[in-house]
């Protein structure tokens, strides 16, 4: 199947193209975001943002799993392996975030403006992607990441104790 990447999502380190195919075997979430970053915000197939608690917990599983590998790959200097593993992370963090949020991914190519907007959000959170985006390999980058995953697992959690009180 053919998606075409909109124009404000055709930025470095996820697009270069204008369009991309993806697999008819491609089917679960996971294998989805990695063939295509960002894919449920450009072609709106699902909203993963209006069903936050069921979607957040396996990118956070998955984080866990990706982690190893690549601090195996940091360990022995093989950044250059560690590209497509942090590209594809670094798109599942900026989805989580948004979804945590409740909302869409609607353009990376002005991120800072529209994560400043986010409620739930790790600590100077535009910086740290703007760091991350310039040198998605290397290992500060890495650390970086690894830091705000950990961030906002601890503001999902808090989000869900909120929700629950506010249910009750």
């Amino acid at each position: 199947m053919k998606i075409d990447i909109p124009i404000r999502f055709q930025i470095p380190p996820f697009y270069n193209q204008s369009f991309v195919h993806l697999e008819q075997s491609v089917t679960s979430c996971k294998e989805i975001l990695q063939a295509v970053p960002f894919y449920y915000d450009i072609t709106m197939d699902q909203c993963p943002w209006e069903d936050k608690h069921s979607i957040l917990p396996q990118l956070f599983e998955w984080w866990k799993k990706e982690q190893e590998i690549l601090e195996c790959f940091y360990k022995q200097r093989q950044s250059s392996e560690a590209k497509e593993i942090m590209v594809v992370m670094i798109a599942v963090f900026i989805d989580a975030l948004f979804w945590l949020n409740g909302r869409q991914v609607r353009r990376i190519d002005c991120l800072g403006d529209d994560v400043k907007s986010l409620l739930y959000k790790p600590v100077n959170c535009e910086e740290r992607l703007e760091f991350i985006l310039n040198a998605p390999i290397k290992y500060p980058s890495f650390v970086q990441l690894k830091s705000m995953y950990q961030e906002l697992n601890k503001k999902y959690a808090k989000v869900k104790v909120l929700e629950q009180h506010k249910s009750r």
